[in-house]
């Protein structure tokens, strides 16, 4: 069992990283389905690629805990190769902080949608590699929201062309573009600060490009 939770803990320090190209499936053509799941079965996650943090598959949904070790927000992704796509979910405010959905490619950390309790915003990332980028990360659109802990809130997020738009129902619609978006991604990532994001119903499909 020691050696058990040696590994596991070894794994789950490993930095998530885009598809090497050599591993990386033929990419998913407009139309088809990206992902959809549930979280109805308990091995819903056995395949995403893990992170920082602590993820369980419990009740139908999916929870994120960020963990004091790695000072870092709780991440896991579905890697999948796609180029522009709709992106759908629900999430909860179960005692953490923000909620997080990052978009990557082959140079890691391309753009998000990032949501508090108070405010929500849209971003192009600056990327992880090369290590001396020149690039930044761009805030495309923000706006003030007022959740409330506990209770379910839908998002819908889309990567079309350099397009970038995001919509939490019910309370804020976001827009913005920038051109190193448009480029075909590896990742469909989420983030979770503190303790803890709930996630539940996930469902995204290739849509054709602008």
């Amino acid at each position: 069992m020691k050696l058990i939770n040696i590994l596991l803990t070894a794994f789950l320090l490993v930095p998530l990283t885009a598809l090497d190209a050599a591993d990386a499936p033929p990419p998913i053509r407009p139309g088809e389905i990206i992902v959809s799941e549930d979280f109805s079965q308990p091995d819903a996650i056995a395949k995403w690629r893990w992170g920082a943090g602590k993820w369980t598959v419990a009740d139908g949904v999916l929870r994120g805990t960020e963990t004091p070790e790695r000072k870092h927000a709780a991440g896991i992704a579905c890697q999948r190769v796609y180029h522009d796509a709709s992106i759908q979910f629900r999430f909860q405010f179960a005692g953490g902080s923000a909620v997080f959905l990052l978009l990557r490619n082959q140079f890691g950390n391309l753009c998000r949608v990032t949501i508090s309790q108070t405010s929500m915003t849209i971003t192009k990332d600056k990327p992880n590699s090369p290590a001396n980028t020149p690039e930044k990360t761009v805030t495309l659109d923000k706006a003030s929201v007022k959740l409330t802990p506990g209770e379910w809130y839908s998002v819908t997020a889309s990567v079309q062309g350099a397009a970038f738009t995001a919509t939490l129902e019910g309370h804020a619609a976001l827009k913005g573009s920038h051109p190193g978006i448009n480029v075909e991604k590896t990742e469909i990532e989420f983030l979770a600060s503190g303790d803890s994001i709930l996630f539940d119903d996930l469902r995204a499909n290739s849509i054709a490009p602008e």
